[in-house]
């Protein structure tokens, strides 16, 4: 059985998988214009953020993850800086989830607005 090391980054079908940092690098919505995607986008944002699973998010993120920052920072003197930085960490940590599902609002919301 061979192991994958840390350099190969392909997928299962070959293709480097890409990480969108932005709704607008998104291929659901390369075919819309500028503006249209932002509204299209802020609607998926709407559909996420009246879901439970979203609001989740975040009290599990913080719970977990700020902590640790504070932990780390008084372990090493710097309580206030440790602090911050487990408060950036789960920031980002969130960030990223929530940005999973409200992707996952996009076709469907695409579809209606083919549609109509």
């Amino acid at each position: 059985m061979s192991r994958l090391s840390f350099e190969d980054r392909d997928n299962a079908r070959g293709e480097t998988m890409p990480i969108h940092w932005s709704y607008k690098s998104l291929p659901e919505l390369q075919a819309l214009p500028a503006a249209e995607r932002w509204e299209v986008w802020k609607k998926a944002i709407f559909e996420a953020y009246g879901r439970w699973q979203t609001w989740l998010v975040f009290p599990i993120a913080y719970i977990l993850v700020f902590p640790v920052g504070s932990w780390l920072g008084s372990t090493y003197g710097h309580e206030f800086i440790g602090t911050m930085i487990g408060l950036l960490i789960a920031s980002v940590i969130s960030e990223r989830i929530v940005f999973r599902i409200t992707r996952s609002y996009l076709k469907t919301i695409v579809m209606h607005a083919d549609k109509d």
